[in-house]
């Protein structure tokens, strides 16, 4: 399942859009699964693959020479106790994480994550990529969900501006 990013590709188009960054995500090692739409509509209790990408396209704006999508990236991982590995009582190690959650963990990866797919995107001139806001959450969806919330722009040429093919004046 590969992505058609040659010069032919019209990324105005939504699914062309859309399709591009659901490939990119699923083709990640460290993401276990993708889903797109609204993050709220996604029943995540039920998927036991993480760290799990999101991807939302929230609007789009025209201009005769650019389409602007508004996309909305949001990448969790279940937040999970650190436990002592051995409870042998020969186990002279001490571990200062126990009872300590994995945020910081979940955080740091689900970023990189982040940085590695918008990275990825950079080096394609068919498209720019705005201004990259990106927040962190925990508990956002109440089942124990942590990671971060990323919102760009991607500015595309507006090939379809052109090509309206009826007479619409009757």
């Amino acid at each position: 399942m590969g992505v058609d990013i040659t010069a032919t590709s019209n990324f105005c188009v939504y699914y062309v859009m859309l399709n591009y960054w659901k490939t990119i995500l699923k083709n990640h090692p460290s993401i276990g699964f993708v889903t797109h739409g609204d993050i709220f509509s996604t029943d995540v209790k039920e998927f036991p693959m993480y760290p799990l990408a999101n991807i939302y396209v929230e609007d789009a704006t025209m201009t005769p020479k650019t389409m602007t999508y508004r996309i909305t990236l949001t990448l969790a991982d279940k937040v999970k106790l650190i436990n002592v590995d051995s409870i042998s009582n020969t186990n002279k190690q001490i571990i200062p994480y126990e009872g300590i959650d994995d945020l910081d963990d979940i955080y740091s990866n689900t970023i990189g994550i982040i940085n590695d797919v918008l990275a990825f995107s950079y080096q394609f001139d068919r498209f720019e990529i705005g201004e990259i806001k990106c927040v962190p959450f925990i508990d956002e969806f109440d089942n124990g969900l942590a990671g971060w919330v990323t919102s760009f722009d991607v500015i595309v040429p507006n090939d379809c501006w052109n090509q309206c093919t009826f007479n619409l004046l009757g």
